[in-house]
């Protein structure tokens, strides 16, 4: 009788493990992703024209037509970064950058200087 008792226990204890173990939500893991890496998502790439209106230490902001609107972009300057020209307020300027958790960080930039215009 005893070991009925305990072969019982056992088989409901291996259930209900069982059970718990299927019902516990899979990690969103990407296809192809090795385990233990963190999922990082894609960066998107972009490029705009427009007059300089702001340079600080790290970065520089550039105003952009945006169909009627003039919109400001913020970018962030990195030791990647390529610079054609000298950043100038006033200057216009052509911006290759990347998108990476919200910050836009220049890629190239090329500016012409105060005097030429497009």
């Amino acid at each position: 009788m005893r070991i009925r008792t305990i072969l019982t226990l056992a088989t409901l204890f291996l259930a209900c493990f069982t059970v718990a173990a299927w019902s516990a939500p899979l990690t969103s893991q990407p296809l192809g992703q090795p385990f233990g890496k963190p999922y990082e998502p894609a960066t998107q790439n972009g490029s705009v024209s427009g007059k300089i209106s702001a340079i600080g230490d790290a970065s520089f902001s550039v105003d952009v037509k945006k169909s009627q609107d003039l919109v400001t972009l913020r970018f962030l300057i990195d030791d990647t970064t390529r610079i054609d020209g000298k950043l100038e307020v006033g200057s216009n300027a052509t911006v290759d950058y990347r998108s990476d958790d919200g910050n836009n960080i220049a890629l190239h930039v090329v500016v012409q200087s105060a005097g030429h215009s497009r």
